[in-house]
């Protein structure tokens, strides 16, 4: 019997492996949890734990000899003339890059990183949440079917790797023009369907951010324009017989919305330093804001007040040709209109759900509107000659203390940006909320905070519109401390002929640090003002029609 149970192999206990284990992520391994929820590029697991989900290259087991050896010589004769025909077509679509060497159908090496550039990097500068990234989830989907959006984000991540790589500066001129050139060609065959639409509007937005990223001062409006027209023309009849008009044709889809949050995001933010009213009102946003998005998390919705001011603001200016009477109505609605919207902005609440750096830029962004709403006042106040300690105007809404308002305000941002860790996602928005707190700190550590941070996240991204407004901040406080009587505004900085001041030779810009030259943006605002008015008359022939 001993004997026997000597020579009986004992029983080991393993392990049950998983079949998810040669495919699962990473970080799941890591932690010896199951990647059940095997998706791309988040693995369930890691999203409902927002957890950074890593993942593993891909082996390359077959040698590429033996891969040549089993090639048939009769398929590579047959490749050949289609060859020749990919090759005219990456040509004229993308002129910069040469023809791919090999006989197959890849993509010539330098788009193919360009693109790769733009997923794994460039896009995740944008987006304030890895999860929700519509600059994936929507605009990649969307370029697999329409080549004119394809073009437009691989000259968009092209002038932005030109900022660091100077290798790829004359490329990205030479995209960015071929890629506007097919827009207005595509804009002179308009089509009666929803992904048509979509598609140019989404092409038009592509070329907003990649100005605006490049320091494009002019040429992103143009665009911005253009991506309105093709919202407002647009028209299309569902499977039911209903026929839809304008943004109304864009909520068919989440990616329509998306691009209405991205349009609304860029057409009201710019309204505050264009200083008027933006493009469309903000209707369009009803039913679309309750997400997470792509731009500003969970703070979309406060766009809407925004907007309102800034339409307050235009309407109820006062003019030497109104009668006493209009020019007290006018008044008379400004400031009720200003008392409702600090109401409402003090009462709002951030949803409970939101993850802690989503909360923090929500409440950055909701202070930044606030400051916003009490310099209309200020200006206002000054405009109509009214001292703020006038009863008549403390009693309205308690703008005899505004100086303290906005300075509790500019500490309240700085608080929550400190909450947004460095180099996160979240950090992709902060700089209008840094923007707005810096033009009114006073303090020399409020002035600190946001110069540090405003180069940290430069630094990172490579922005250009983060350099231009940290420049436009240093030569605010630069004047403010020289002259400390005169008051000076940032506007005054925006409303002066050039950005750059001779107070300011004897220091660098930030752009300067990063070895941005200065022909650079100047080539690339021209020549996106000259192609982007191409596609600005397609469209605006097809309204005509």
């Amino acid at each position: 019997m001993a004997s026997t149970s000597q020579t009986q192999p004992t029983d080991t206990r393993r392990r049950k492996g998983s079949k998810h284990d040669k495919t699962g992520c990473l970080t799941c391994r890591y932690r010896r949890k199951k990647c059940v929820e095997n998706t791309f590029p988040v693995c369930g697991a890691c999203a409902r734990l927002n957890l950074k989900c890593i993942r593993g290259t891909t082996r390359d087991v077959v040698p590429p000899d033996w891969v040549d050896r089993k090639q048939q010589p009769v398929v590579r004769a047959s490749r050949a003339s289609d060859s020749q025909i990919v090759e005219q077509h990456q040509s004229r679509c993308f002129p910069l890059c040469p023809s791919a060497p090999s006989a197959d159908h890849a993509e010539p090496p330098q788009r193919r990183h360009v693109m790769r550039y733009y997923i794994e990097i460039l896009s995740q500068h944008l987006t304030v949440n890895e999860q929700f990234n519509s600059f994936l989830s929507a605009f990649l989907p969307m370029a697999m079917e329409s080549t004119v959006l394809y073009d437009a984000l691989v000259a968009f991540a092209s002038g932005h790797l030109s900022l660091s790589h100077e290798a790829y500066r004359v490329s990205a001129l030479e995209a960015h023009s071929t890629a506007i050139s097919n827009l207005a060609a595509a804009l002179g065959t308009p089509q009666n369907d929803i992904t048509w639409y979509e598609s140019k509007a989404a092409t038009c937005l592509a070329f907003v951010i990649g100005d605006v990223c490049v320091g494009s001062r002019h040429g992103w409006y143009t665009h911005l324009n253009g991506a309105r027209l093709v919202i407002e023309s647009a028209s299309a009849t569902t499977s039911s017989g209903d026929t839809l008009h304008g943004p109304d044709v864009f909520k068919k889809s989440s990616e329509g919305q998306w691009i209405l949050r991205n349009f609304a995001y860029h057409d009201i933010v710019a309204s505050v330093t264009l200083r008027r009213r933006p493009l469309m009102d903000s209707g369009y946003l009803d039913g679309i804001t309750d997400v997470v998005d792509t731009y500003l998390g969970v703070a979309t919705g406060l766009l809407r007040h925004v907007s309102t001011l800034c339409f307050l603001d235009e309407e109820t200016r006062l003019s030497p040709e109104l009668t006493a009477e209009e020019a007290a109505a006018r008044m008379l609605r400004f400031r009720g209109t200003c008392a409702e919207v600090e109401r409402e902005l003090q009462d709002w609440r951030c949803r409970p759900d939101a993850a802690p750096e989503l909360a923090a830029l929500a409440h950055a962004f909701r202070s930044a509107v606030l400051i916003f709403l009490y310099r209309l006042v200020r200006t206002r106040l000054g405009d109509e000659g009214a001292a703020p300690s006038d009863d008549r105007v403390s009693t309205e809404g308690g703008w005899d203390i505004l100086p303290t308002k906005i300075r509790t305000q500019v500490s309240s941002i700085l608080q929550h940006v400190a909450e947004i860790p460095v180099g996160s996602h979240a950090e992709s928005a902060i700089l209008f909320p840094l923007f707005l707190a810096g033009g009114e700190a006073a303090e020399e550590e409020h002035i600190d905070a946001v110069r540090v941070r405003l180069q940290m996240t430069l630094q990172k991204r490579r922005f250009q519109n983060i350099a231009l407004s940290l420049d436009t901040l240093e030569d605010l406080w630069q004047r403010r401390k020289a002259d400390a009587e005169t008051a000076v505004d940032w506007t005054d900085i925006l409303d002066a002929p050039s950005l750059h001041f001779t107070s300011r030779t004897k220091k660098s810009t930030p752009a300067e640090r990063l070895n941005k030259p200065g022909y650079w943006s100047a080539a690339f605002s021209s020549a996106s003002r000259s192609m982007a008015s191409l596609s600005m008359s397609s469209i605006q022939a097809k309204l005509a029609t």
